[in-house]
């Protein structure tokens, strides 16, 4: 009968260093200083870690290059709608974009335009480039799961 191989012995987390003991009084203690400081923020000031939270979001979307899971740009709008209390049709008329295109682009049924991508960018201080990079990595991550095949391409056979 074969064994069962421990994967992680002793708990260590590739650092040399144990994982952390969550029943700690230190890690209780920190937990609390958290907790506290984050009932001493403003709304302010917690609508715009929302806002930086879901913008690192964004950026680490884009910088995995694992294309296993499309997110469509529109989903980080109606994400950061629900983080700030704003509605879909305030949102819509503020940005003068007719309710049911803006309903299409957070469902990913329509892609985010440059018109759309400054507008959100200046509203939500994240640059419109990062929009519009989400779109087109998308896209190509459709056009490769697609039957067509690329491998055949290759520059020592178009230089033969």
């Amino acid at each position: 009968m074969k064994k069962n191989k421990i994967v992680n012995p002793g708990g260590v987390n590739g650092l040399g260093e144990s994982l952390v003991n969550m029943n700690s009084q230190s890690f209780k203690a920190l937990k609390d200083a958290i907790v506290n400081h984050n009932k001493s923020q403003t709304e302010s000031a917690i609508v715009e870690n929302k806002i930086i939270s879901l913008r690192f979001q964004m950026e680490s979307y884009l910088s995995d290059n694992d294309n296993t899971d499309i997110i469509p740009a529109g989903s980080f709008i109606e994400k950061l709608l629900k983080a700030t209390g704003i509605s879909k049709k305030r949102f819509s008329e503020y940005i003068d974009y007719d309710y049911s295109n803006l309903i299409a682009t957070l469902k990913g049924r329509r892609k985010i335009n440059p018109d759309l991508a400054i507008k959100t960018g200046k509203i939500f201080s994240i640059s419109p480039v990062i929009w519009l990079h989400i779109e087109s990595k998308n896209e190509l991550s459709a056009y490769m799961r697609s039957s067509a095949s690329y491998e055949e391409y290759s520059l020592l056979e178009l230089i033969e």
